[in-house]
């Protein structure tokens, strides 16, 4: 019996029993799939509004390409045509306002800030610069007294 025990020594242990099956949760695979599914629609719905807002940009810069070419065409080649005008008529050329708008209000409220800002300012560093050149009162120095440092265990506060 001592010589089969030898022998065998070389070979791999194996088990009699079937390995156990690894048995997947269906529910929680039924989640995943929905919410592959979920984002997989939104990211094709985001695709096509993508889709959608790059056409109608391409249409608007069509549209204004149209508008310039008419109006390059209008300069190189005017028409010909005079405007009958009667005699006792005069035309009036129109007053143009000069008003400011919403860009030209707010690039002036910015600098007004900005000077106002800068005018602060320089009054403060006068104060600080006057506090430094002041020599400061020497106030007396007065002992601090210290508590001796507690050894051994802290108690939790």
């Amino acid at each position: 019996m001592a010589d089969t025990q030898t022998a065998d020594t070389t070979q791999q242990v194996t088990s009699i029993a079937p390995p156990v099956a690894n048995f997947k949760n269906s529910k929680r695979q039924a989640a995943g799939r929905a919410i592959a599914e979920r984002t997989w629609k939104a990211r094709e719905e985001q695709k096509q509004k993508l889709a959608e807002a790059e056409a109608i940009i391409a249409k608007e810069r069509l549209k204004k390409a149209e508008e310039e070419a008419r109006k390059a065409e209008g300069v190189v080649a005017p028409r010909v045509e005079a405007p009958v005008v009667p005699p006792a008529t005069v035309p009036v050329a129109k007053a143009e306002t000069k008003t400011l708008t919403t860009t030209n209000f707010l690039t002036i409220a910015s600098i007004i800030v900005s000077l106002a800002a800068l005018c602060y300012k320089r009054k403060e560093i006068r104060g600080a610069m006057a506090k430094i050149k002041a020599p400061a009162p020497v106030m007396a120095a007065v002992p601090q007294v210290v508590a001796p440092k507690r050894s051994g265990i802290r108690p939790m506060d």
